[in-house]
């Protein structure tokens, strides 16, 4: 009689297993929650504003992001050059005349800040220039919305687009 009860505590655990697969595609997000995404092209004469001899700020404002989105979420920015087709995760670390640029990004809920900064003094022109007619693009993606599957990198921009759905409107 105990082996019995064993066996049939045995089956209903292993029916019991059975039925918990892998999970579903996610449901639908609720209202109001969405991914933001922009594209930008860079102007560097009327974009850029310097901050002191190393680094110039371009301010985009923004008001669709929301306090979880900003701790919890995940922004990404991606800059394609001029005449290519690639794209490219900031921060990013470049060489140019005599200069080591480094384009990187900060945002808050109101504003997305691009980066320019160099090693050299009093360069800040030039670097800016070096970035003139690109063309920046910024994700932004609430927690509710981020996908919990292992190995998508969020700094290989067809990877994201892909993985969202991404459509951006040039």
């Amino acid at each position: 009689m105990r082996h019995s009860k064993t066996f049939i505590a045995i089956i209903i655990g292993l029916i019991t297993a059975s039925c918990i697969g892998p999970t579903g595609p996610r449901g639908p997000a609720g209202p109001g929650t969405e991914i933001y995404s922009s594209t930008i092209e860079i102007v560097a004469d009327e974009d850029f504003g310097v901050e002191d001899e190393f680094v110039s700020v371009a301010s985009y404002g923004w008001n669709i992001l929301d306090v979880s989105t900003v701790d919890e979420g995940i922004v990404m920015a991606y800059i394609s050059f001029q005449g290519s087709t690639a794209w490219h995760a900031l921060p990013l670390s470049t060489p140019f005349e005599n200069d080591i640029v480094v384009l990187r990004y900060s945002f808050d809920i109101e504003n997305f800040d691009l980066i320019v900064e160099g090693e050299v003094a009093n360069n800040n022109e030039a670097n800016e220039n070096l970035f003139d007619g690109d063309v920046l693009r910024v994700v932004a993606i609430p927690p509710s919305l981020l996908l919990k599957s292992k190995g998508l990198d969020y700094t290989d921009y067809d990877a994201v687009v892909e993985a969202y759905d991404l459509v951006f409107k040039d």
